[in-house]
């Protein structure tokens, strides 16, 4: 492996990875192609925004970056799925990693369709209703 896969072990990124004191929550999303994809990674932005955790990469666990991989495994995490394929959490389970908090979209009131014309009015409902549960 490259060095690059380590990166997320940086000095400068250290609060949000690699265990240790101030781990901070990381907040993981699906982002595929319908609807309930897009309001996945939406949700994970807005909760970065309003300081419930750091988004972070699920690209880089599925990547089998090591460093993301053990960042993910030493914080307390919340993973957002879209529908009920799970990529993310079985992104997760293939590196032996358990989601602290775990939500699918799809559960919490929104028809998984290829509509992104409501966007903003369904992220803020599985938003309102998300913040209640974590």
């Amino acid at each position: 492996m490259t060095n690059e896969k380590d990166r997320c072990c940086e000095t400068s990124t250290q609060d949000t990875c690699c265990s240790g004191a101030g781990v901070k929550t990381l907040i993981l999303a699906c982002s595929g192609g319908s609807n309930v994809g897009q309001i996945s990674n939406q949700i994970m932005i807005e909760l970065d925004k309003d300081g419930t955790g750091n988004a972070y990469c699920l690209s880089g666990i599925g990547a089998a970056m090591s460093g993301f991989i053990e960042s993910a495994k030493a914080a307390r995490t919340i993973l957002i799925d879209g529908c009920p394929v799970s990529c993310g959490k079985k992104v997760f389970e293939k590196y032996g990693i358990k989601p602290s908090d775990y939500f699918i979209v799809t559960e919490l009131g929104i028809e998984k369709t290829h509509d992104f014309s409501k966007l903003k009015e369904e992220t803020d409902k599985v938003l309102n209703t998300l913040k209640t549960k974590i």
